[in-house]
């Protein structure tokens, strides 16, 4: 039984600076807080969220999404996807079965012509798979399903109320086969339970018989407070014998909640590996962006994508990292300038970007002809750069 707590919200997330470079992203909305699927390693519970009442059972219900999230789509200046998620919610938990927010918000979103990605762990978002469609074919869209248990013997004591694992493969086989983009968030990893050599291949697997189109993993994090003391009871309950190693994993007691830095990054590169060699990028890939964002952001974006890839792969990525200081720094000045006059539209500032790509001027903002000239194959040959092979592609 849960508790229903109605209010009202003024506003949307809108990022009017820098692009979001990890889930990419320029405007987010959720219409719930708090979350009935009681994920027991859920961040949502730390103190910092200000989650009042019980998590699992007083489900804050933001009666008013639909019509702010016209009003907003109706008076943004610039276009950018909309990422349908929060820290502390899951837009398709259980009680979106009887109050259909998000049946209203597809077809707003459909109406406007943005695209949108959306992240959730319930197979009730297939409800609205013809709408998601719609979505798709206007502007783009993109299903990014959690899954970090290969089958639901252990999702069942630390994902009480989602959906099966078999239930969420199903639901992003159903998407790509209507043509969308699917992707995977295998976070958080549970140490000493999923992060074994053998769980990880049996995930990868699951995941590449689908053909996603991006894993992202990550790790897990146990905040001080009641999020730790959340995990640490089911553990003490159902695996008592990993109980010490837990608390020594997590002793250094990060705000963050992060675990010691040895073991994470040790995990997260064993599964990194597994899952770009069975062909499938980590990064949200330059395909699943590229034109459904002004490409100001988008060269941003795929500029701090580089380094990373370039990173991993052992290449000195000194000159990329300097072009894109750069450049961050005159799109900032560029954005505060179009900010100020409500005269101008994105598209302006995208035609100073395109003039700046055929002229050679952009060589004198990020000091780096070849990295110009790569830019200027993408934008005007429209080519896709492959996060895999780290070359361009027809789009």
């Amino acid at each position: 039984m849960i508790n229903k707590h109605y209010v009202e919200v003024k506003q949307i997330k809108k990022n009017t600076g820098l692009p979001d470079t990890y889930f990419i992203s320029k405007f987010g909305f959720s219409p719930y807080k708090a979350c009935q699927h009681s994920c027991k390693y859920c961040d949502g519970r730390s103190e910092k969220y200000y989650v009042e009442g019980d998590f699992e059972k007083d489900i804050v219900i933001r009666k008013n999404i639909p019509e702010i999230l016209e009003l907003s789509l109706s008076k943004f200046r610039e276009k950018g996807i909309i990422g349908i998620s929060s820290g502390v919610s899951d837009p398709y938990q259980p009680v979106e079965a009887s109050e259909k927010m998000m049946v209203d918000c597809a077809r707003i979103i459909s109406k406007y012509r943005y695209p949108a990605m959306l992240f959730t762990k319930s197979s009730l978002v297939k409800r609205d798979i013809d709408l998601w469609q719609e979505v798709h074919e206007k502007a783009g869209f993109t299903l990014m399903m959690s899954i970090v248990f290969p089958d639901d013997s252990l999702r069942r004591i630390f994902e009480p109320y989602a959906s099966s694992v078999e239930a969420r493969l199903e639901t992003l086989q159903a998407f790509k086969e209507r043509g969308m983009s699917v992707g995977v968030l295998a976070m958080p990893l549970l140490p000493y339970l999923t992060d074994s050599e053998e769980q990880m291949i049996k995930m990868v697997d699951n995941y590449k018989k689908i053909g996603v189109d991006v894993v992202m993993p990550g790790g897990m994090t146990l905040r001080p407070g009641v999020n730790k003391e959340t995990y640490f009871k089911v553990i003490e309950e159902h695996f008592p014998q990993l109980l010490g190693k837990y608390r020594s994993l997590y002793s250094e007691n990060k705000l963050s909640g992060a675990p010691k830095s040895q073991y994470s990054k040790a995990v997260h590169q064993r599964f990194g590996n597994l899952i770009e060699g069975a062909g499938i990028p980590t990064e949200i890939p330059h395909h699943l962006y590229k034109n459904r964002m002004p490409l100001y952001d988008e060269i941003y974006i795929l500029m701090t994508h580089m380094i990373a890839l370039y990173d991993r792969r052992g290449v000195i990525t000194d000159n990329l990292v300097l072009a894109r200081k750069r450049y961050s720094k005159w799109l900032l000045d560029e954005k505060q300038y179009f900010n100020r006059r409500r005269n101008l539209s994105y598209l302006d500032l995208e035609s100073k970007v395109m003039h700046m790509l055929n002229t050679g001027e952009i060589i004198e903002i990020i000091h780096n002809e070849k990295l110009a000239s790569f830019f200027k194959t993408i934008i005007l040959e429209n080519k896709t750069f492959n996060y895999l092979t780290l070359k361009l592609e027809e789009e």
